[in-house]
């Protein structure tokens, strides 16, 4: 259901502007998802990764590849040179964000697409974990995720000092509901969903990414 979501957002993006000429997928893992998303969009795809294996793999597919570690490393690309931007299910698994952000922001044209997903720390089935004192799924000690979002505390991180703006923003699944049960959930509720996922668009170009500010004025 979140590919489904993601996939009409690119659609969107595709139909109400001129042509995409780059996509970059942040997390593209074997480049499966990238050759879709660059497909659909009829650009080249570009992704970065930090597992070599797994950067072969989507190499071998047509993507151009960057391995890196995103929490400590610059992307490669220069300055407003993509297009679109793709972030699915990725920032759960950071614990610095600001970083990343930063540098999605920076290589993102002015008027450019972020399309960007995160698990939903204030699901229906994670509410009610905790109201029975047990450990939502979004977030475990020994599970891989180190950061949650509920609904609106990811769009204030996107949006943050007006960074982005938010055009979209919804809920992919609603657990334990199946599809298509849970499509009508999820659009009435979607701060309840089990994903959220967001369309944003990069307004203006400050000389600082907004996020590197915020960190500075924190740390001071």
């Amino acid at each position: 259901e979140v590919d489904r979501t993601i996939a009409g957002m690119l659609e969107r993006i595709r139909r109400d502007g001129p042509p995409p000429r780059s996509l970059l997928d942040v997390g593209c893992w074997d480049g499966a998802a990238t050759e879709r998303y660059a497909r659909a969009l009829g650009c080249p795809g570009f992704g970065v990764e930090f597992f070599e294996a797994r950067a072969r793999e989507a190499e071998a597919r047509g993507i151009t590849v960057a391995r890196l570690d995103l929490e400590n490393g610059a992307f490669p690309w220069p300055d407003g040179s993509m297009d679109v931007v793709v972030s699915n299910q990725v920032f759960e698994h950071l614990k610095n964000v600001w970083r990343p952000m930063s540098e999605v922001y920076r290589v993102l044209r002015p008027g450019g697409w972020l399309v960007l997903s995160v698990p939903n720390l204030g699901s229906l089935h994670n509410r009610v974990l905790l109201a029975l004192g047990r450990q939502p799924t979004s977030i475990r000690t020994l599970g891989p995720h180190v950061r949650g979002y509920t609904f609106g505390e990811i769009q204030r991180f996107v949006a943050l000092d007006a960074g982005f703006r938010i055009v979209r923003a919804t809920a992919a699944g609603f657990y334990p509901f199946a599809v298509p049960l849970a499509n009508p959930f999820a659009r009435v509720w979607p701060g309840a969903g089990h994903t959220t996922v967001l369309l944003a668009r990069k307004e203006g170009a400050a000389a600082e990414p907004p996020w590197v500010s915020w960190y500075r004025r924190e740390r001071e």
